[in-house]
């Protein structure tokens, strides 16, 4: 390789780093990113933090809100298209029948028609709440990004587990029992 092309090889990587440089100082990408990263987590329901309220309608076209209930509350995220989520589904359903004691189960279905939710409901047989988020409103609110997502409440709504993917009902339960046996 010749001097000549070595020296246009430094004099480009030196304008290039110039030029990042530039960019890194006139459009601030630290703080930029930053500010994603804390309107994300003021957004989504994080461990520790008071889980957002809403009101949804239920498969059976009824309003359903969100409050504080005694007892812990199982909050899914799912999709008739999602085969984790049918798996998951019917172990919700196993924790549900297990005792009479279980924790309340909401099941928040994303984007899709009643009556596609009210066959998969009716086929699998599920007796706790199914919730439709045909916007992924509340989605979007909690931070879901993947399906299933489970997040575990406390009596004060407040989160104290998230689970990214399937869980069964002996680990949910496992869990449950961790935190409200600290409380």
């Amino acid at each position: 390789m010749s001097a000549i092309s070595k020296l246009i090889q430094v004099a480009v990587a030196l304008l290039c780093l110039g030029a990042a440089a530039a960019v890194l100082r006139d459009n601030g990408l630290p703080t930029n990113a930053s500010r994603v990263r804390e309107w994300y987590q003021r957004r989504a329901a994080t461990i520790g933090a008071l889980a957002p309220s809403f009101t949804l309608q239920t498969h059976r076209s009824d309003d359903f809100t969100l409050r504080p209930a005694r007892g812990a509350t199982v909050l899914n995220f799912w999709a008739t298209w999602c085969q984790p989520c049918r798996a998951e589904m019917m172990q919700l359903q196993a924790l549900v029948e297990s005792k009479p004691e279980s924790p309340r189960i909401i099941a928040v279905n994303l984007g899709e028609s009643i009556p596609s939710v009210r066959k998969w409901v009716e086929d699998l047989g599920l007796t706790y709440t199914v919730l439709l988020d045909p916007q992924f409103s509340v989605a979007s609110l909690y931070g879901v990004r993947g399906l299933p997502t489970t997040f575990l409440l406390d009596s004060q709504m407040i989160v104290k587990q998230v689970n990214f993917g399937p869980v069964s009902a002996t680990e949910l339960q496992r869990r449950i029992d961790g935190f409200t046996k600290r409380s």
